[in-house]
């Protein structure tokens, strides 16, 4: 039943909800996750309201990094140009030891995704960069100084109370996704808790502006005496973090005077540059116990809060918001059953939780207690490092978990039982000009397969019923287009890089079938094109509920 026609029998509270207080979605939080879950959700026509209890975006400079997957991301959300306008592209990291000097550097070159593996950026640009994309949609409202007081649901809806100046209100929603981060206000009245460990270790943060060094790089000081990180940023931006001991006071160390001389032991020329911002912060590896309550999910910093020593803590948040965006889009639009939302958490959860064990190893990396332990661990990487094969896996962030899914809304076989982020390498159109991939797979699944008369013939039989979806026909590196009869609905490319070529033998296909957030989300071999009966993926008994899409 539609919730807006279900007004009879409410509490006078409840009576004042109109049309205009009914939504698909309720995204509580205007930060980077709530934004792009937003504009994602603008993109497939859902009916999205965002409410934040602040009266204007977040201006804090918090996240720093954004990676290859965020930035798909933001071009799959049409946001591309606005948002790199403002970050620092291909950005490396190098170490010192503690005595000061070079030991081991960082600079992955490859871009199996599309960009850079390591970005620096402003978090209020992107936050601005996101709240902008969203005048594009007429579906989507932002409301600002809105605070959540409560949620009541039953099966066909949420409500929302909030408080603002015109008074309470109340919301109704089919859904409420809960981005309000660590300190999460949803979490708490739905007495979620949160699992793992907060340390003991603080931070002081400290952002300059206009530097006169011009080096892209990031500096870690793997000191244990003082263990430090320089982070330069876009448009002469610099952060400076530094570990704080037990010993130290916050009044101390928050005296300009004593952190400025911190800069000054690590680079003079930066210790008189503009202060932005100074605080002091601790660090948390915890996840919540459970991240869908009814109708109520947790996104970012409310469902996981990572370390910040792997840049993975925002990121992780955006690769929630793309998994929930299209499922969300699924269910209220495209006829999906709700069991698809539970594979949310079943899909994101594990990788979230192995970059919170990655950044906690970088730290205690980072952290080096005693000056023979920093000599011990450091010796030990510049000896890895003349290994060819351990320098590439390091240099390329080849520790890095990888984007796949061990279980969840994609049909695996015996030999690929996980399914994975597809690459986006360039593609070649018929006209010549060259593409990102994700630029011609559209907003909604697609089928990407090799141009062949079967492919051509049963590929859009392939597609979920009720979605949005393109098919692709690809030729391969070495064969050209040739003349053939238009078809509008088929879109060809050539693979001139070999990169498809090269995934797609790894597994044993010669298509796939790509969810919106470009994981496979089935493979096709060429049997499975040879013959044409198709069993609907809707109606066929023995396909799982939460694969409905699949």
């Amino acid at each position: 039943m539609d919730p807006r026609a279900r007004h009879e029998g409410r509490t006078k509270t409840e009576i004042r909800m109109t049309d205009e207080n009914s939504f698909d979605v309720v995204v509580v939080g205007a930060g980077p996750v709530g934004l792009t879950l937003a504009n994602l959700l603008g993109q497939y026509g859902v009916k999205t309201l965002v409410v934040e209890k602040n009266r204007q975006l977040e201006a804090e400079p918090r996240a720093v990094t954004l990676d290859d997957e965020s930035l798909r991301t933001m071009q799959g959300a049409g946001l591309i140009d606005a948002v790199a306008r403002d970050v620092v592209l291909g950005y490396g990291v190098q170490y010192f030891d503690w005595r000061g000097k070079p030991f081991a550097s960082i600079q992955p070159t490859r871009q199996e995704y599309g960009y850079p593996k390591r970005n620096a950026f402003r978090q209020p640009m992107l936050v601005k960069a996101l709240f902008e994309g969203l005048a594009r949609f007429p579906n989507v409202e932002v409301r600002f100084g809105h605070e959540l007081l409560c949620i009541e649901q039953d099966a066909d809806e949420a409500r929302c109370q909030l408080d603002h100046e015109g008074g309470p209100s109340v919301l109704a929603a089919r859904w409420v996704a809960a981005c309000d981060g660590g300190r999460s206000k949803v979490r708490d009245l739905l007495k979620i808790t949160l699992d793992g460990k907060t340390y003991p270790e603080r931070w002081l943060i400290v952002d300059l502006a206009e530097r006169t060094l011009a080096l892209r790089h990031t500096s870690t000081y793997c000191d244990p005496r003082r263990p430090a990180i320089r982070l330069p940023g876009p448009r002469g931006s610099l952060r400076y973090e530094f570990m704080l001991r037990d010993s130290d006071h916050d009044e101390d160390v928050l005296n300009e005077q004593t952190f400025r001389q911190w800069i000054r032991e690590r680079v003079a020329q930066d210790a008189e540059l503009p202060l932005v911002r100074k605080a002091i912060y601790g660090f948390h590896a915890r996840v919540a116990t459970r991240w869908k309550a009814g109708r109520v999910l947790l996104a970012g910093d409310a469902a996981h809060l990572t370390p910040p020593f792997a840049g993975q803590g925002l990121n992780s948040g955006i690769r929630d918001a793309t998994n929930l965006a299209w499922k969300l889009a699924a269910v209220v639009r495209w006829g999906a059953l709700p069991a698809v939302l539970d594979t949310y958490e079943l899909e994101r959860r594990p990788h979230a939780a192995a970059l919170i064990r990655m950044a906690l190893r970088i730290g205690a990396f980072m952290q080096p207690k005693t000056v023979p332990g920093a000599w011990l661990a450091q010796s030990a990487l510049r000896l890895a490092c003349l290994i060819p094969a351990c320098r590439d896996y390091i240099l390329q962030l080849r520790f890095k978990p990888k984007p796949q899914l061990q279980q969840g809304a994609f049909r695996p076989t015996a030999a690929h039982p996980r399914s994975e982020l597809i690459p986006q390498p360039d593609v070649e159109l018929q006209t010549g000009e060259i593409v990102h991939l994700d630029s011609v797979l559209g907003e909604g699944f697609a089928v990407l397969g090799w141009d062949t008369p079967a492919f051509r013939a049963q590929a859009a039989s392939l597609l979920p019923d009720g979605a949005p979806g393109r098919v692709v026909a690809m030729l391969r590196a070495d064969e050209d287009f040739l003349p053939a009869p238009i078809d509008a609905a088929i879109v060809a490319v050539r693979d001139r890089s070999r990169e498809l070529e090269k995934t797609l033998a790894r597994h044993d296909a010669v298509a796939w079938v790509i969810r919106p957030d470009r994981y496979w989300s089935r493979l096709i071999d060429q049997n499975a094109l040879a013959s044409p009966a198709r069993q609907s993926s809707q109606g066929d008994s023995h396909v799982p509920a939460h694969q409905a899409l699949a």
